[in-house]
């Protein structure tokens, strides 16, 4: 019996071994002895995903030709590099190759297929050629067509090109990010890239233009935008090892780059400058496309958060905007009224302090759900995304609030229609009848 334990268990390590020997990985080039150790864990991540981190670890910039979407759990402490690599890239042959920094991961072709285009030819010089002068019909050159035979082992072309991700780029479209994330894998490509009051995170291609409105994007190393780069009131990371084909305009937000980041233009150069130059109206701008900014970041958590109460504000005010605005006129007298009141006693004044904070706060409200508003009316046809709706609105208020002459009359309409909704909802909500019959007021939970 324990011998024939045994004998199992031979088998059973013979089996595994040929099962691992079916893969192998040739190494290419010069891979040195002293690298560092390094530690990588990674539960249920993707076999390319898994390439890109040890390589991050390791230090080196990785091409991967075939990547696996097939999960693996890497847990390693004090490996080299190499070793790790090599039990990544168990799955099929590979060739890697390695020159300094740079490791190229590539599928083995099979040996196969080199010897099986000897044989196809071999067809056309069977005797089928002497077999022909006999009759006037056989020479109808039906050699020739066989020639063209050898031309269908082009036809691999094609599953090349979609393991490459070529089908991607034929049919690259935009990405718009409104309050939420997204990331452009390292295989992605896409044309261009608008982010508004959400974040993004590039490590793949974007062929167009990158727009960062009052959000956060980050370019991961070995991320490429061929187009150019905007900030207004947010934020732009570009890591080491980034590019950016084009330059980068900075309005109102933050950039911060790598030293071993690439840009192409200098307009956020030009840009900077010209705000040290001291220019009232690029001053002006700035200031207006930051308070712009912020009232999206603002709505959108609004959005977010109390969803039901800001939609109770946006129907009255589609339902009565000329209501809302009366309403709004008539809430800020009493308001006013009631502030002076409080304010005459000592006992008043902490009441009228906390009135004032609070009436601030439900006016910014109000402006954000009118913004929703404008902005849905002009474009539910397109989209029914509320982040949409509000980022068209401010793009809106922030051109009109820009004109000569009448951006005051644009702001002080926006506020008032915003206040009136206030009032008109009853605090959007949070204060409501028992019933019908003019009871008192009762407080709704958030």
């Amino acid at each position: 019996m324990t011998r024939f334990v045994v004998w199992v268990q031979m088998i059973c390590a013979a089996l595994l071994l040929h099962s691992t020997a079916l893969a192998a990985v040739s190494l290419e080039g010069t891979w040195p002895e002293g690298e560092k150790p390094i530690s990588l864990s990674i539960t249920e991540l993707p076999r390319a995903e898994a390439l890109r981190k040890l390589a991050d670890q390791a230090g080196w910039s990785i091409v991967v030709d075939a990547p696996n979407r097939q999960p693996v759990d890497v847990h390693v402490k004090d490996q080299p590099p190499r070793k790790i690599l090599e039990l990544l890239l168990t799955d099929r042959d590979y060739v890697v190759k390695r020159e300094g920094t740079l490791v190229h991961v590539q599928v083995k072709a099979p040996t196969e297929d080199a010897e099986e285009p000897p044989a196809k030819p071999e067809t056309p010089i069977a005797p089928a050629v002497p077999a022909a002068p006999p009759t006037p019909s056989a020479p109808v050159l039906a050699p020739l067509s066989a020639p063209t035979a050898p031309k269908a082992p082009e036809v691999p072309a094609a599953k090349t090109s979609e393991d490459s991700g070529e089908t991607k780029e034929s049919a690259v479209e935009d990405r718009v990010v409104a309050g939420g994330r997204t990331v452009v894998e390292a295989d992605e490509v896409v044309q261009d890239l608008v982010v508004m009051g959400g974040t993004a995170e590039v490590f793949g291609v974007v062929k167009g233009d990158l727009s960062v409105l009052g959000g956060a994007a980050t370019l991961r190393k070995g991320a490429r935008v061929e187009g150019d780069a905007a900030v207004m009131g947010g934020k732009l990371d570009i890591e080491d090892g980034a590019h950016i084909s084009g330059g980068v305009g900075v309005l109102g937000g933050k950039v911060n780059r790598g030293k071993a980041a690439h840009v192409g233009g200098k307009v956020h150069e030009a840009a900077k400058a010209a705000a040290r130059e001291g220019g009232s109206l690029l001053s002006a701008a700035g200031r207006a496309l930051t308070r712009t900014a912020l009232l999206f970041v603002f709505g959108a958590v609004l959005l977010a958060l109390a969803t039901r109460r800001m939609e109770d504000l946006e129907k009255e005010i589609a339902a009565r905007p000329m209501r809302t605005f009366a309403l709004g006129v008539v809430g800020t007298i009493l308001t006013g009224l009631v502030f002076i009141v409080l304010c005459v006693t000592l006992v008043g004044i902490p009441l009228a302090v906390i009135g004032a904070l609070l009436f601030a706060f439900a006016t910014y409200v109000g402006i954000a759900a009118g913004l929703t508003t404008l902005g849905g009316a002009l474009i539910h046809h397109k989209t029914t995304n509320a982040y949409a709706h509000l980022a068209f609105g401010c793009l809106l208020y922030l051109v009109g609030s820009s004109l000569p002459f009448i951006g005051g009359f644009v702001t002080a309409t926006l506020v008032l229609i915003g206040i009136g909704a206030i009032f008109a909802t009853r605090g959007a909500g949070l204060a409501r009848r028992k019933n019908g019959n003019g009871g008192p007021y009762r407080t709704a939970a958030v």
